[in-house]
């Protein structure tokens, strides 16, 4: 029986799509997407969606919305205290500084609700105390 062209070819080019992709998946270490992010965290509000949907940040963290789609866009808390303003225009920003441990829920109000369609949510964990180790001779 002859081997079959285009099943070796194939054969080859997905060995060579496993050889592009395994040094891009060994330089990314375990659990690098899970660790939160700390400083400023940008969210692009766009239209009908937020990137990233899920943020983990640490406490004192700034979270600004900056929205790039063609359309007014609003960034509305799912329950409690509103963190911005009722619309967000064109190319404009809103930061919040996050302070306290919890998970914050907030959506579009012209294009989401909690939950669904355009919506996101940012956890915040506590900050992790650094510490400095210093050696006596």
């Amino acid at each position: 029986m002859t081997p079959n062209p285009i099943r070796r070819r194939l054969a080859a080019l997905a060995l060579a799509g496993a050889a592009l992709a395994a040094p891009a998946l060994a330089a990314t270490p375990a659990g690098a997407a899970d660790a939160p992010l700390s400083g400023k965290v940008p969210v692009e509000v766009g239209d009908n969606y937020f990137k990233p949907i899920d943020v983990t940040v640490t406490a004192g963290s700034k979270v600004t919305w900056t929205n790039k789609g063609k359309i007014l866009h609003s960034v509305k808390a799912d329950k409690g205290k509103p963190f911005a303003p009722k619309t967000l225009a064109v190319k404009k920003k809103y930061t919040v500084t996050f302070k306290k441990p919890g998970t914050y829920g907030y959506y579009c109000t012209f294009h989401g609700a909690p939950g669904s369609g355009q919506h996101g949510t940012i956890t915040v964990v506590a900050a992790t105390p650094t510490t400095t180790t210093t050696s006596t001779p």
